[in-house]
Parts: structure tokens; C-alpha cells; sequence
């Protein structure tokens, strides 16, 4: 029989190969297990990342459709805008052609009227012409329903009469100077001295009283008597209302300049359109 020391000396080895196998096992388990923990957690990071970066390109992608429809927005504003312009510059051009229209209708009728206005004359202009010089007052401006009304007069004057008009027209001015004064739709003030056009700006009431003056003061000796014909075109109200409340002090102005020896009267002619300020 095998004796039990030797029985124990025969299981120390088995043993001490069983605990050497058991730790071997246990090593590898804690490697396995680490290599894993490693490999989930490289995972979890590159799903962060991965996370993080989707939410940045979803964020970009929020930000470019905000700035596209903004800009859809503002981009539909703007047409809209420019339709209102575009129908306000129709109307306005309608206007325009309207009253172009109107003046044209007139000019037509005075011309078509004056056509036949030299079937004869008469020896009444030295009597017209007498009453005309011995009329007191001062030239009040021409408002647009006289002008309707005179030309409503001479489309339905007969031609005697308009040759009595023409004829007292021409004798007025042998005796007188007739300078015609226009403000264009360039804010641009012309005076025609029946020889020579001069041009110049104005911007207030005062600059335009000072450069008429001077203008005037530049200008050859005129005659006993000067009339302004005062015109304006398409022009800012501002300019225009300048040059209209300026001319009785610029008038008296000049005036008392020439001593009494020329009068200055101005009239008011109104609008006209820039062809026919000539």
C-alpha cells in the first residue's frame, strides 16, 4: 500500500500544475477583458466624435437653411418692391404722357389756328399799340387755366384777329426787350437775352437772386423796357419755388440799378415742356 506521505508528496505537483493552469486562465481572462474594455472604449470615442461631428454638420446645415430662407425673404421683399416702383414709374410715366398730351393738343390747335392767320392784316396796331404803352401795372403771372383760356381764344379767333396779334407782338418788341428765363429738369436756369443764352445754378433763393444780378450786369444796355418770361420744366418744387418768390425783389433789384432809365417786369409763363423751352 502506498503510504499516505507519499500519497501528499505525489499531489503537491499536480496541485502547484493545477493553480499555475488556473492563474494562466485567469491572466488570459484579464487580458481578454482589457483588450475589450480598450476596444469598447476606442468605440465609444469614435462614436463621440462621430456624434459630435453630426451634430456640428446638422447645426451648419440649420444655419444655411436660416441664411436661405432669409434671403428667399428679403430676395421676394425686393421684388415685390420693385413691381411698386415699376408700377409707380408707369403711372408716373402715364401722367407724364398725359400732360405732354395736353400741351401738345394746345400747341397743335394754336398752330393749326395761326396757319390761317395771314389771310390779312390791319391798321388797328398803331391804336393797340398806343393802348398797350399806356397801360399802368405790372405783368402778373400767367396761371395754367389762362393759358387753357387763351388758347382756347385762339383756336376760335378769326384771322383778322390773329394778325393783329402777331403784328402787335413784333411792334412790342422793336420797342422793348424780351428775355426769356427757363429752369430745366437739370435744376439748370437759362436766360435767353433774344441774342446769347447764358447758363448757371442756383442752390437757394439768395445764390439765384446774386447770379441773375450778376448775369444781368454782364449783359449789353437794354432797352427802355424788359419782360421775363418765366418757365420751368420737370423740376423739384424747391427750385422752382426759388426762382418764382425771387423775381419781383431780383426785378426791383435791377430796377433801381438802371436808374430809371429801363424797367424790369417779369410774367410767369409756367411749365413747359423741354422742347419747347427752347
Amino acid at each position: 500500500m502506498i503510504s499516505a506521505k507519499r500519497l501528499s508528496l505525489q499531489l503537491t505537483p499536480l496541485l502547484d500544475l493545477l493553480l499555475i493552469v488556473i492563474f494562466a486562465q485567469y491572466l488570459e481572462i484579464e487580458q481578454k477583458s482589457t483588450a475589450e474594455s480598450e476596444a469598447q472604449a476606442a468605440r465609444e470615442a469614435r462614436q463621440q466624435f462621430e456624434l459630435r461631428q453630426s451634430r456640428e454638420q446638422l447645426k451648419f446645415t440649420q444655419d444655411v437653411l436660416a441664411a436661405t430662407r432669409a434671403f428667399h425673404d428679403n430676395t421676394e421683399q425686393q421684388l415685390a418692391e420693385l413691381k411698386n416702383q415699376q408700377q409707380a414709374s408707369r403711372d408716373e410715366q402715364q401722367d407724364l404722357l398725359t400732360k405732354l398730351s395736353e400741351v401738345g393738343s394746345q400747341r397743335d390747335r394754336i398752330v393749326s389756328a395761326l396757319k390761317q392767320a395771314f389771310a390779312g392784316s390791319s391798321e388797328e396796331i398803331v391804336q393797340l399799340l398806343e393802348q398797350l404803352a399806356h397801360s399802368p401795372g405790372t405783368p402778373q403771372p400767367i396761371s395754367p387755366e389762362s393759358i387753357q383760356k387763351l388758347a382756347d381764344q385762339v383756336a376760335q379767333a378769326p384771322p383778322r384777329d390773329l394778325a393783329l396779334l402777331l403784328l402787335a407782338y413784333e411792334e412790342i418788341r422793336k420797342r422793348c426787350d424780351i428775355w426769356e428765363l427757363h429752369l430745366d429738369s437739370q435744376g439748370i436756369f437759362t436766360l435767353f437775352d433774344g441774342n446769347t443764352r447764358h447758363s448757371f445754378r442756383a442752390s437757394s433763393a439768395e445764390d439765384f437772386q446774386r447770379r441773375l444780378f450778376d448775369l444781368y450786369k454782364s449783359l449789353p444796355q437794354a432797352k427802355s423796357l424788359v419782360i421775363l418770361l418765366v418757365s420751368y420744366g420737370e423740376v423739384r418744387a424747391d427750385l422752382r419755388q426759388n426762382m418764382l418768390m425771387s423775381m419781383p425783389i431780383v426785378t426791383d433789384r435791377m430796377r433801381n440799378d438802371a436808374s430809371g432809365l429801363t424797367r424790369f417786369e417779369y410774367a410767369v409763363i409756367g411749365y413747359l415742356p423741354e422742347n419747347d423751352a427752347r
